[in-house]
């Protein structure tokens, strides 16, 4: 299955998160490089568009990508640079995510998660052996990460 048709099938997941949402969002943290790497494969495999306004200069949490399901309904991708000096303004881009997860480890992350009562999962326990640029990886993580946000609306 390609990773067009692996994040097509998340429609229904997604649905499942918020019914009457018309957004459902995951979070990915990590440095500021990693979340560039990973925007670009994104928006490689087409089922994905650009956010509507232009990534900020300063290492804040931004729209990376948004991949449209159907009538309405959007997986939005937001990265979360891990620049410490920013930390303060995590908690409030954190606390709109269905799902965090976290491509390199911060004390600092933690914290701003506990914050919010949530945890960040790191991507290698969603996709083994998981690689930015790949977007077989990609479409894998974020298919999990979806996945593991219905399981915690259930219950």
């Amino acid at each position: 299955m390609s990773s067009s048709d692996r994040l097509r099938s998340v429609r229904a997941v997604v649905r499942s998160i918020a019914p009457a949402a018309d957004r459902v969002c995951v979070a990915v943290c990590a440095s500021p490089a990693r979340l560039a790497t990973l925007s670009r494969a994104m928006l490689r495999m087409g089922s994905f568009r650009p956010p509507p306004e232009a990534a900020p200069r300063a290492p804040i949490p931004h729209a990376l990508a948004a991949m449209p399901l159907d009538d309405g309904l959007d997986l939005e991708v937001i990265g979360v640079p891990l620049e410490e000096s920013f930390a303060p303004t995590w908690s409030l881009a954190l606390c709109r995510a269905h799902f965090v997860v976290k491509l390199d480890a911060s004390a600092a992350l933690d914290e701003a998660c506990a914050v919010i009562g949530t945890a960040a999962v790191d991507a290698t326990e969603l996709a083994q052996g998981f690689t930015e640029e790949d977007e077989e990886q990609v479409a894998t993580l974020l298919r999990a990460a979806t996945e593991r946000a219905a399981e915690r609306a259930k219950g």
